[in-house]
């Protein structure tokens, strides 16, 4: 199968989500100015394996999900190439846009900021380095293959600057 997951495609999604938040500062907003050096606490770290873990599941799911739904159009289309181009087109989001992807990232950016409510403004650790930032020091590639799909980060900011 032609996989559209190259390495640079990887590293340019992960570089994407991990500076997208600094967007914010434009509409005078930074939740959370922790760089991808923040250790957090003890509470972040036992959070963190919780997710490893629960991501490990799910990004397995996503890339049978996504290699079930390329077999659909290369079954309909009898082109691999043009099965692979076609899933991409329909979904660009490819194995990131699994419902279970987009749910534990809510989850745990939810989570996360949570914790940094309850913690001082330097044991903070914001929340795309939490999800992705610290994943890439840890090299879980196939973790970090499936967030790198996402296009942007599916969360949101309140009126009051409250993610949601």
């Amino acid at each position: 199968m032609l996989d559209l997951l190259t390495a640079e495609r990887v590293a340019d999604g992960v570089q994407r989500l991990l500076t997208a938040p600094l967007d914010l500062r434009r509409c005078g907003v930074l939740p959370c100015p922790t760089g991808r050096n923040g250790t957090g606490t003890r509470e972040h770290r036992l959070l963190f394996e919780e997710y490893v873990g629960v991501l490990e599941v799910v990004a397995r799911a996503a890339f049978d999900w996504w290699a079930e739904t390329v077999e659909a159009r290369r079954r309909l289309l009898q082109d691999e190439d043009r099965a692979v181009r076609e899933a991409w087109r329909s979904r660009p989001a490819g194995p990131g846009a699994f419902p279970g992807v987009v749910a534990v990232v809510r989850d745990y950016w939810l989570a996360c900021d949570e914790l940094n409510r309850q913690v001082p403004e330097e044991r903070r650790v914001s929340p795309e380095m939490f999800l992705l930032g610290w994943l890439s020091d840890q090299m879980h590639t196939d973790r970090i293959r499936v967030l790198s799909c996402l296009p942007y980060w599916p969360i949101g900011l309140d009126r009051e600057g409250n993610w949601i």
